[in-house]
């Protein structure tokens, strides 16, 4: 969204001075407020539109072990150590939200996740998955038809072949889950409709310029995922915005509606779960129109939204009523990795995202590192080095 010259010049902005500029009030914005206020360290969120207005709020609510892709994967994609350290990365994203109660939440559900194979190469890899899982210390379950929840219509379909299952996920409403957080905030104020369209350093700190408001701060942290790159360029082709097109549906047979996982299919690229009572929510089919889907418009579209009902019928049912559309923006890194790291406009500017689609997995415990790694130099495993290799993993665990 663009600002206007003569939203920018408003008469009479309001002007706040803090220590943290937190730009972003998502699950990784909120997520850094909460760390802030843990260190008593005085900070201030600006959000464009309101809380869980962009993918924070547009996600399927999954709440899982692991990335983009599965382990073996993974591994062959970032090599064993790294790979190692994004699993206990999400698994302590986890623990870290359920220490703060998010059990609390109505629509949580612990809920194991099953990465669902439904091409061979895909079966081969999951077995490998499971025996890597094994090796390296997680806990895992391979799934066969006939042996895993016989009454699940996504196994009596005959599309699954093997499931790698992920035992202590969850799933809940990503806008509850921002609301919970936001709710955890004691003292730091979030503006609301407050699109940033200038950050100006200076020998003081920074000036974050919004409408209706200036902010002046020690530092500030960018945590806009797919949107960064219009305040922050150099971005530009690092982080890439992805469309995720999503959709529920009520199946007319009640009893189709009671999955027992939370499943990850296609590689990835499709996502199926239970919904409210009744419905089921599935999303993904960006491969079939993928050059469409590399966009931050959040509009539906008929090839992507006809693919997912094509495979509500592949796995589900025949007879179901569609019940809600709706797209969000995902900000995909070339190595599905995310990005903490000082900008090239000043060393004081940050920028947190590049969750690749796994902001309730890896948002929450990532925003709070970067507060450590921007404030006290920590080293960060998820910045990039001068020629745009990584630097080596840390142990996970220390924000």
């Amino acid at each position: 969204m663009t600002v206007s010259l003569w939203q920018q010049r408003s008469p009479t902005p309001e002007r706040t001075d803090t220590a943290v500029a937190i730009i972003g009030a998502g699950i990784s914005g909120l997520s850094a407020a909460i760390e802030c206020e843990a260190r008593n360290i005085p900070c201030v969120v600006l959000e464009a539109e309101y809380p869980a207005s962009k993918a924070s709020g547009r996600n399927a609510g999954y709440l899982m072990r692991g990335a983009a892709e599965n382990y073996a994967a993974a591994i062959e994609d970032l090599g064993r150590d790294r790979a190692r350290f994004l699993w206990r990365w999400t698994e302590d994203n986890l623990k870290a939200l359920r220490a703060l109660g998010l059990e609390s939440v109505p629509s949580f559900e612990d809920r194991p996740s099953c990465l669902a194979a439904t091409l061979d190469d895909e079966a081969d890899q999951l077995e490998r998955s499971a025996r890597l899982l094994a090796d390296d210390g997680f806990e895992t379950q391979l799934l066969r038809p006939g042996a895993a929840a016989p009454d699940d219509p996504v196994w009596n379909s005959g599309h699954a072949s093997v499931g790698l299952l992920n035992p202590h996920d969850a799933t809940c409403s990503p806008a509850e889950l921002v609301a919970f957080l936001q709710g955890k905030l004691e003292r730091t104020r979030v503006i609301t409709n407050a699109p940033v369209h200038a950050i100006e350093p200076d020998d003081k700190g920074v000036l974050i310029r919004a409408r209706a408001a200036e902010v002046a701060a020690d530092h500030a942290l960018v945590c806009t995922n797919a949107y960064a790159r219009h305040l922050l360029p150099e971005l530009e082709g690092v982080v890439t915005p992805n469309r995720g097109q999503m959709l529920s549906f009520r199946p007319h047979d009640p009893a189709l509606a009671d999955l027992a996982y939370a499943y990850y299919i296609n590689h990835g690229s499709e996502y199926i779960r239970p919904g409210r009572p009744g419905e089921i929510i599935l999303g993904g089919a960006r491969k079939s129109d993928e050059h469409a889907e590399r966009t931050d418009t959040d509009a539906v579209t008929r090839t992507v939204q006809h693919t997912l009902e094509q495979w509500i019928r592949t796995l589900i049912t025949d007879r179901y009523t569609v019940t809600a559309r709706w797209a969000g923006i995902m900000g995909f890194t070339p190595d599905a990795v995310p990005i903490v790291k000082p900008t090239a406009l000043d060393p004081r500017v940050w920028f947190c995202g590049g969750l690749t689609g796994h902001g309730m997995s890896m948002g929450h415990t990532t925003a709070r590192h970067a507060v450590h790694a921007m404030l006290d130099s920590t080293p960060s495993p998820f910045g990039l080095n001068p020629d745009g290799t990584r630097p080596a993993a840390a142990s996970p665990g220390a924000r």
